[in-house]
């Protein structure tokens, strides 16, 4: 079963690593990755992109991808506007489309970078979307959350919805109680958007308004990407429930045994963030 894209290609010329260092490495700002060695006497060059990478690979019978092209994303609107331009100034030609641009590599190879939509903003769910609240829950949750002793149905919990250039974009619910504030489920429904963040900085912000002083929440031990979101944003690791998957599971049958990249589903990590 497939379940994440490990790297993507572009070609080059023969003699073109110096051209892509400069580019990719020096322009863009991607970290250059040591190729294994058996590898190494085809030359070209290697580049990180978060978790994935691309590759520059040498081809002897050398055509631009004029259309196909991988597309690199940056963390903010405003940091994309700072990259058109270091692009710019140093020679290359940007062509905006709305709010993304193009631009071609030195071998004449398309790329597409973005930003996450400029217009974000997070508000409580109104009453009328609650339909709308309960298909995005079960989607991803079924219809309850069991961690520990707690089971929860998120679709009835207070909730935050992101919104993003006018389009629901993201769902976080949420229960306030004993002056803690617990994150019980968090989608983004566009991903690499900001949207997770934005979502957690209101729900930080809607419970210090309630008087919480802390924000907490569970999650498994194959959750990379969550544990990744959560630090970025203040949280810690506050207690390990080891083996604490398996009593849910006896709750919650339908709780996978493997969970993201094939990892075990085995622990519950608590994270919380003090507000």
């Amino acid at each position: 079963m497939i379940t994440r894209i490990d790297h993507v290609q572009v070609a080059a010329p023969a003699g073109g690593e110096g051209a892509a260092r400069a580019f990719y490495g020096d322009l863009l700002g991607l970290p250059e990755l040591s190729k294994p060695e058996r590898l190494r006497a085809r030359g070209g060059v290697w580049f990180a992109v978060g978790e994935q990478q691309l590759h520059v690979g040498v081809e002897e019978s050398f055509a631009p991808a004029r259309k196909a092209h991988p597309a690199l994303a940056v963390p903010r609107a405003g940091d994309l506007s700072a990259l058109a331009a270091k692009l710019e100034a140093a020679g290359r030609t940007v062509g905006w489309d709305g709010r993304r641009f193009y631009v071609e590599d030195p071998f004449g190879n398309r790329i597409e970078l973005l930003a996450p939509h400029a217009d974000l903003h997070v508000r409580a769910l109104r009453d009328d979307e609650r339909a709308w609240a309960a298909e995005v829950v079960s989607a991803s949750w079924d219809e309850t959350v069991v961690s520990g002793d707690r089971e929860h149905r998120p679709a009835a919990l207070s909730a935050l919805v992101a919104e993003a250039d006018g389009e629901r974009a993201g769902l976080a619910t949420y229960l306030i109680e004993d002056g803690a504030c617990e994150l019980v489920t968090l989608d983004a429904l566009t991903v690499g958007a900001g949207i997770g963040g934005a979502l957690v900085e209101a729900l930080a912000d809607t419970a210090r308004a309630a008087g919480c002083a802390r924000l907490h929440l569970v999650t498994t031990n194959d959750n990379l990407p969550a544990l990744r979101l959560y630090q970025r944003h203040g949280f810690v690791l506050a207690d390990v429930r080891l083996d604490g998957v398996e009593a849910s599971r006896r709750r919650k049958p339908q709780i996978p045994a493997t969970g993201h990249a094939g990892i075990p589903i085995r622990d519950e990590l608590v994270l919380e963030r003090a507000l």
